[in-house]
């Protein structure tokens, strides 16, 4: 058997001449279109229709008739391709390629091969109705035949079964929907929390925010995203500190920061956080829920001031009177200079109670310690010390004990004076009219000089207590020295 036109050539003398090899060459293309064509019509993978130029089916392959489940004696010379194309999709073909092209084309077979006989690539997907009445979608192409002096002589439609391209499609779209649906709900679910919340990688830059965390810093949400966390904390090195804990600990609960804001506002928050990682376990960064406990803070802040402040004053009650002088003979023991404390009594605070009442009486006691106030430094300390006892602490005073007394008593002198003053107060009791009560209250004022440590504090103030009933003692409203 010859394999080739040579060896036919070598071994048949009849067909050596170039008039035989030409014959030849056209057997072989005669034998090679047979094979496609043969091949074209046995395939089941596609359907294979080939029309003459008006339409009617010439040639119906395996494929169409698994397909479409006709068998060819059916179609053939009988029916075109648009018979089993639903009627309203090749109506909207025809519609819109007339529209496109600026031509009339029939809603029939010609809406089919349009494009194709215009030598325009034409690929296009189309329902097709089985004779079962059963539908199924199709991936059309269409070709031209043409013969040899180039004029169409009909048309070549393959066309694939896009069933399970469109369910697949059809999966897809319901798990992309699915996964925006799920997207959405933890988006909301981040966007509806009270608190603020924050992604960040490995390295402490933030890769997500809710706008909780835009409100505290003042940011949106595209300016905190690739900004390293520590940025927007008023300590950047304890808030560095926390994201290197969470992911050594990969949890951290109630670490307390402060967020400063654009404005420069700041705002106190407790966080929580932990690591984070994908399906495969590898480590994406850390997530943080931030609370807000500014009002937390405030709230303790008034309990604090309440237990050490006295509450009908506002002065440091005992408590933080002791603290206070404290901090003074420590000062003292650093700079070398004496300190003094003064306490004093008043002299004729009980008869306004009894005659008035305990309110008339506490409106007194809150402008002595407001003209008690006007007598000191800001860094001395006025303290209520009980009833009707106020206590000063002078603060750096002279490294000289005999300087630092004048120098006190100075400053009991002018307070002396002050107390000594008549107090206007005003009275308003329900259903009368507002009245003033005029009332004289001097005071009885003992004073003390300290320096470092060299006794305790309930030795000092025990001292100015005794100087205190020496004044009180020789009639009141005058100062008195312990050990004078």
């Amino acid at each position: 058997m010859y394999k080739t036109i040579s060896d036919r050539a070598i071994f048949n003398p009849a067909v050596s001449t170039a008039e035989g090899v030409t014959e030849l060459y056209r057997q072989e293309r005669l034998l090679k279109a047979g094979a496609l064509q043969n091949a074209i019509f046995n395939s089941e993978n596609f359907s294979g229709i080939a029309t003459d130029e008006k339409g009617i089916i010439q040639l119906f392959n395996v494929g169409a008739e698994r397909m479409l489940g006709y068998t060819a004696s059916e179609v053939l010379n009988q029916l075109t391709p648009a018979d089993f194309s639903d009627p309203q999709e090749v109506i909207m073909r025809a519609k819109a390629l007339s529209e496109e092209l600026s031509t009339p084309i029939s809603p029939g077979f010609e809406a089919l091969v349009f494009k194709a006989s215009r030598g325009i690539e034409d690929i296009y997907e189309l329902t097709y109705i089985r004779k079962n009445g059963s539908r199924f979608p199709a991936m059309v192409s269409v070709t031209v035949l043409r013969d040899a002096q180039n004029v169409i002589i009909g048309y070549l439609l393959i066309s694939t079964d896009n069933t399970a391209r469109k369910q697949a499609e059809a999966e897809q779209r319901k798990l992309d929907q699915r996964l925006r649906d799920q997207q959405f709900y933890t988006r909301s679910l981040i966007e509806s929390n009270i608190d603020a919340l924050i992604t960040t990688d490995p390295f402490g830059i933030i890769t997500d925010v809710n706008k909780q965390m835009e409100a505290l810093t003042g940011c949106t949400r595209d300016e905190l995203i690739g900004a390293p966390f520590k940025n927007h904390f008023t300590d950047p090195e304890r808030a560095e500190a926390g994201i290197k804990w969470v992911l050594s600990e990969r949890k951290v609960t109630n670490y307390e920061l402060t967020v400063r804001a654009r404005d420069g506002k700041e705002t106190a928050v407790s966080y929580n956080a932990s690591t984070f990682y994908d399906r495969n376990r590898n480590l994406q960064g850390v997530f943080v829920s931030a609370h807000d406990i500014t009002e937390r803070k405030q709230a303790e802040e008034m309990i604090l001031s309440l237990a050490l402040h006295d509450s009908l004053t506002g002065l440091p009650n005992r408590r933080l009177l002791n603290d206070r002088l404290d901090q003074a003979m420590a000062a003292s023991k650093r700079s070398g200079r004496y300190g003094a404390l003064i306490f004093l009594d008043l002299d004729n605070f009980k008869p306004l109670n009894d005659t008035y009442g305990h309110g008339v009486g506490d409106l007194l006691l809150i402008e002595v310690a407001h003209r008690i106030s006007c007598c000191v430094r800001e860094v001395d300390v006025v303290a209520r010390f009980g009833g009707d006892e106020f206590v000063v602490i002078l603060n750096e005073l002279d490294v000289n004990n005999i300087q630092s007394t004048t120098e006190s008593g100075v400053v009991a002198e002018k307070i002396r004076i002050i107390l000594d003053k008549p107090y206007m107060l005003k009275v308003k009791q329900a259903g009368q009219e507002e009245t003033t009560v005029e009332h004289h209250c001097s005071s009885s004022i003992g004073v003390v000089t300290f320096l470092n440590h060299e006794v305790g504090i309930d030795e000092v103030i025990k001292w100015a207590d005794q100087a205190m009933y020496q004044a009180k003692e020789a009639g009141g409203n005058s100062v008195r020295f312990f050990g004078a």
